[in-house]
């Protein structure tokens, strides 16, 4: 949760500060198509020869996720077994680390882009003390920087050598091309030589708010959104006074923590909730 909200802390200060300062800040919020799907094994393994990873762990990992083959029907008759080369297991405990260790090679990547001056950071600061190219959070990536057409040409090759060798494809259709204090025209010619959609500031990023203002109550309506969103799917349903007891303590009270761990609601919101919550224990079977 630390490295999570970290993040979001980091994401939400650079706009504050090119907000502050009247810098031009450049941001591209990448999609990646099935990610966990996509990661080639062979990759991973060279991964952690270059991270110093002892033969054994390598051989372990190995034999855990390169091991495994697979089959096609073809009219009702199952082909000759192949080895899968490619893809990490949904729900395996093991798949988010190793994801996390073939991530590196991104943030490799970016480092190389910048220290060959190939992309341009944003710094953070009076001096532009703190450079921030980018935020990673398992498949959640942001790359940030200065706007120039430089950084838009860099972001593109970086994340096409990114599939060629790591084999994890971008899909750019969904991935957003967005900036504080840039003109819609530079923003809208950027975006179509990146083939992404622009986007506007506040955006969402790890299921949080970048750059809102926590004061507005219009910030807190996707919390609130949520809440009545569940609240309808119980609607209709029969619940005694012990159920909606139950509930309210262990679902609806949770549903706003996430949020409540880094913004500070106003007096106006928290009322409101507390208000739907109340209804809620005192439902007879007529509604919210």
């Amino acid at each position: 949760m630390f490295w999570l909200l970290k993040g979001i802390f980091i994401a939400n200060e650079a706009v504050d500060e090119a907000r502050r300062s009247n810098k031009k800040l450049l941001l591209f919020k990448v999609d990646f198509e099935k990610a966990y799907y996509s990661v080639d094994l062979k990759y991973l393994n060279a991964v952690m020869v270059n991270m110093n990873f002892p033969m054994l762990w390598r051989k372990l990992i190995s034999e855990c996720v390169g091991t495994a083959t697979a089959s096609v029907l073809v009219n009702g008759s199952p082909t000759e077994e192949f080895p899968i080369e490619r893809g990490l297991k949904q729900g395996d405990r093991l798949s988010p680390f190793l994801f996390l260790l073939a991530a590196e090679g991104f943030a490799a990547m970016m480092k190389a882009a910048v220290s060959n001056n190939l992309f341009q950071p944003y710094g953070v600061g009076r001096q532009g003390e703190v450079m921030l190219s980018h935020l990673q959070f398992a498949d959640d990536t942001i790359i940030m920087g200065k706007k120039c057409w430089l950084n838009v040409r860099s972001i593109r090759a970086v994340l096409l050598l990114l599939e060629e060798v790591l084999g994890l494809k971008v899909n750019f259709s969904k991935s957003m091309l967005t900036g504080y204090n840039i003109p819609h025209t530079w923003l809208s010619d950027a975006a179509s030589a990146l083939n992404c959609r622009t986007g506007t500031i506040p955006f969402v990023y790890l299921g949080l708010s970048i750059g809102g203002d926590s004061r507005r109550l219009s910030f807190w309506k996707p919390v609130v959104d949520r809440i009545t969103a569940r609240l309808s799917s119980w609607h209709n349903r029969f619940l005694s006074f012990g159920g909606r007891l139950v509930l309210l303590k262990f679902v609806l009270s949770s549903l706003p923590v996430y949020f409540l761990s880094f913004f500070k609601a106003p007096t106006g919101i928290i009322s409101y909730i507390e208000s739907i919550f109340k209804r809620f224990f005192v439902w007879l079977g007529g509604g919210v």
